[in-house]
């Protein structure tokens, strides 16, 4: 499989589990949406990961980031470079 297809995929499962977990967060749950278990795996698995790989996970899944916003911290080899490792180590965190 070529770097692009793994990283589309990746990507498309992230946002998913990211897209779960927001929901959760955004309408709440029968109980109190942090306590939620999915949240805080999720939560759990950002905070074993690097500072930049947790930085471009949240910025990208949770704040929604406008597109752009890594310019003003990243090149864009290196922005792609890390988040394509951010992408595997959560899948790999998650076991999923």
């Amino acid at each position: 499989m070529n770097k692009s297809n793994e990283f589309q995929r990746n990507e498309t499962l992230v946002k998913y589990i990211f897209r779960i977990r927001n929901h959760y967060v955004i309408n709440g749950t029968l109980n109190d949406a942090p306590s939620h278990p999915l949240v805080a795996i999720i939560d759990d698995i950002l905070s074993d990961m690097n500072e930049d790989e947790r930085i471009i996970l949240r910025n990208e899944y949770i704040k929604k980031m406008p597109r752009y916003w890594w310019q003003n911290y990243y090149s864009k080899s290196r922005y792609y470079r890390i988040k394509g490792k951010a992408l595997k180590n959560f899948i790999r965190l998650s076991k999923w």
